[in-house]
């Protein structure tokens, strides 16, 4: 009977964990900053790694056999609809089908976490006072976060802004700052040609204050060209909407927050 003990307790600590559960599941690494905002103590796994590209992602085995385990898939699909995902999860919360990128937006974040809290508590009802205390807390911090962007942007509503790729116009629209061009095309990685640059040129021209908004995760040639032939100081900021896996959102948010700060000071 000991030896059977051993065995068993053994097996447990040799079996890597992705075998034994996989916990929660996100497609992109801010769904898992949602999480983090509302369980602090469950394991929440990217599929997409660190890096990759979400517009040519292809999963791994060994991800594809975690996303198996999971006890739940939280998904936005708008964005990863194109993903090749197994056809079947018992468990799927689909955050944002019809809008993209809305986890840039403290208001939509603000719309969706119950929802995130309600498969939480599913999953762990024990953990239902933890969670729902944690909600009214994540709750105000995107109020806080949300009046933070605000200042920060606040010279940009009269500057207007151009954007490499549309990871953050939900987010500049909330804020009411003009969008005066996005250069990638509506496929990703196509930029507009020359004719559409020279459009751009012009704007900046016209709007000498306009900054410049690439994102970390995006190749950003046809900004660098804009900043390069535009004859003056043009603001660049690098913003990163997917960031890492183990950051919150409110983290991940204040980090792209200081990005902007600190150009304005």
């Amino acid at each position: 009977m000991r030896w059977r003990l051993v065995a068993a307790a053994l097996s447990v600590l040799l079996t890597p964990s992705f075998a034994l559960s996989a916990g929660i599941a996100t497609t992109l690494p801010p769904l898992a900053g949602l999480v983090k905002m509302l369980d602090t103590e469950s394991e929440v796994i990217c599929l997409l790694p660190a890096g990759a590209d979400p517009h040519h992602f292809q999963m791994q085995p060994r991800t594809i056999e975690r996303l198996s385990r999971s006890n739940l898939l939280i998904r936005t699909s708008f964005d990863d609809g194109g993903w090749p995902l197994p056809a079947h999860h018992d468990n799927v919360l689909d955050l944002w089908p019809d809008k993209d990128h809305g986890w840039v937006s403290p208001e939509e974040v603000r719309l969706i976490l119950p929802r995130i809290a309600e498969a939480l508590i599913r999953l762990k009802p024990e953990q239902a006072d933890a969670i729902n205390s944690n909600l009214s807390r994540a709750v105000a911090l995107t109020h806080s976060i949300e009046k933070q962007w605000q200042q920060a942007l606040a010279p940009a509503k009269a500057a207007g802004i151009i954007m490499q790729h549309p990871s953050w116009r939900r987010l500049m629209n909330d804020m009411q700052v003009p969008i005066l061009n996005v250069l990638e095309s509506g496929h990703h990685g196509h930029e507009h040609g020359p004719h559409a640059l020279d459009d751009s040129l012009h704007q900046l021209d016209e709007h000498p204050d306009a900054w410049l908004i690439s994102d970390a995760g995006h190749n950003n040639r046809a900004l660098a060209w804009l900043q390069q032939h535009s004859g003056q100081a043009v603001r660049h900021i690098t913003l990163d909407a997917l960031s890492d896996c183990g950051i919150s959102w409110d983290q991940m948010m204040l980090q792209n927050l200081q990005q902007i700060s600190g150009v304005n000071h």
